[in-house]
C-alpha cells in the first residue's frame, strides 16, 4: 500500500465522522453551523468539535454524536475491530492503531477488582474545556462496543465516572449508559467487568480480521515513514488536487509559519516542497491511469500541468515509463 491510499484511508475515516456531525447538528434545536467544507482530516475534524462548543452549549449534542458513530465508519480497521475474536483483542487493536484512528484525549487502562477501567486524559492545551470531547469519546466507545457485543447494552455492570459537574442534561447520560453513572469524581473513567473482555464476538471471523488487520498495519506503516509536517502537507494536496496547487508561501502560511521557517523544517527531514508536490502528483498520476479511462491530456490538466509534453516528461523521470506504458502495465 503506498502513502497515498494511507491518506485516502484516513480522510474517509474523517468523513464519514464528519457526516455523522452534519446529521447531529440537523437535529439541534437551534440553528448552528460547522464551517469546516468536508476534506478534512482527523486532526481537523476534532478541531471543528472543539469550535462548535460555545454553540452548543448547554445541551447534549457531543453525546448524541458518539451515539450516532458507526463502527463501520472507521473503514478497514473498523471491520478488523468487529471481526476480531473478542473485546479484549478488538481493544489492543484500538490502542496500536492510535496513529490512525487519532483523538485528541489519551487513554490508560488498567485492571482493577476484576473491572477493565479506561482513565481518559486530556492534554491540556489549546482547548481549556475537554467536556466535549469527554462526552463524544464515552458515548462513541458505548457504542461501538454495544454493536460488538449486542448482549452487554442494557447491563448496569457499566461503570461511568466523570471529573466534572453534572450538565443540565444529565439525564441523557443516564439514558446512554446503563450503569452508574458518578459526577464530580476523581478522574474521567470507563470501566466494565473483565469477564467482558472474553466474550465471543457474534461477528468474529478470523479471516476477515485477519485480512483487515494486515491492512491496518500497512496503513499505519506508510503514516509513520514521514514526519507529521511532511505528511500533513501531503495530505492537503492530496485533499485538495485541483490546480494551480499552493505555492511555498501559500502552503507555509496554511500551517501558519513563515516560508524560510517552513521550508527550513522541511529540509531538516531531508525534503522539499516541489519534491512532496511532484511526488504527489505522480501517485495521483498512477491513480488516474490504472482506475480511470482519462485521456493522457485529461490527466496532465488535472495534475497542473499547462503542457502534456511536461507531464510526459516528468512521469517518465519519475516511474522509469511513459504514462502510456503504466497504464498498458496497470492494465495487463
Amino acid at each position: 500500500m503506498d502513502y497515498l491510499q494511507a491518506e485516502r484511508e484516513t480522510a474517509r475515516i474523517a468523513a464519514k465522522l464528519y457526516s455523522r456531525c452534519l446529521e447531529t447538528l440537523d437535529e439541534m434545536p437551534h440553528d448552528v453551523t460547522a464551517a469546516q467544507g468536508p476534506s478534512l482530516n482527523l486532526h481537523e475534524y476534532y478541531d471543528l468539535l472543539a469550535s462548535l462548543a460555545p454553540q452548543v452549549r448547554g445541551n447534549d449534542f457531543y453525546l448524541s454524536l458518539g451515539s450516532r458513530y458507526d463502527i463501520t465508519d472507521l473503514g478497514v480497521l473498523g471491520y478488523a475491530l468487529i471481526s476480531a475474536d473478542n473485546l479484549q483483542r478488538s481493544w489492543e487493536l484500538t490502542f496500536h492503531a492510535s496513529s490512525l484512528l487519532v483523538h485528541p484525549l489519551g487513554t490508560r487502562r488498567r485492571v482493577e477488582h476484576d473491572r477493565i477501567v479506561v482513565e481518559l486524559y486530556s492534554p491540556g492545551t489549546l482547548h481549556k474545556n475537554w467536556q466535549w470531547a469527554y462526552e463524544e469519546w464515552l458515548s462513541g466507545t458505548w457504542k461501538w462496543m454495544c454493536q460488538r457485543l449486542p448482549q452487554i447494552a442494557e447491563n448496569d455492570s457499566l461503570v461511568v465516572n466523570l471529573a466534572y459537574p453534572e450538565p443540565e442534561y444529565g439525564a441523557r447520560y443516564r439514558e446512554i449508559f446503563p450503569g452508574e453513572v458518578n459526577f464530580n469524581s476523581a478522574r474521567t473513567e470507563l470501566s466494565f467487568p473483565e469477564a467482558w473482555y472474553q466474550l465471543p464476538f457474534p461477528s468474529a471471523s478470523p479471516t476477515v480480521a485477519l485480512a483487515c488487520e494486515q491492512q491496518c498495519l500497512s496503513i499505519m506503516a506508510q503514516m509513520e515513514i514521514q514526519s507529521d509536517l511532511v505528511q500533513s502537507v501531503r495530505r492537503k494536496l492530496l485533499l485538495n488536487p485541483q490546480p494551480p496547487l499552493p505555492s511555498v508561501a501559500d502552503m507555509a502560511a496554511q500551517f501558519r509559519l513563515p516560508s524560510h521557517t517552513f521550508h527550513r523544517r522541511l529540509k531538516k527531514e531531508g525534503m522539499n516542497y516541489q519534491t512532496i508536490v511532484t511526488e504527489v502528483r505522480m501517485e495521483l498520476a498512477k491513480d488516474y491511469l490504472k482506475n480511470t479511462a482519462l485521456h493522457l491530456q485529461e490527466i496532465s490538466y488535472l495534475l497542473g500541468y499547462e503542457h502534456p509534453p511536461s507531464f510526459y516528461r516528468a512521469f517518465r523521470k519519475w516511474v522509469g515509463r511513459t504514462p502510456q506504458e503504466y497504464r498498458t502495465i496497470g492494465s495487463a
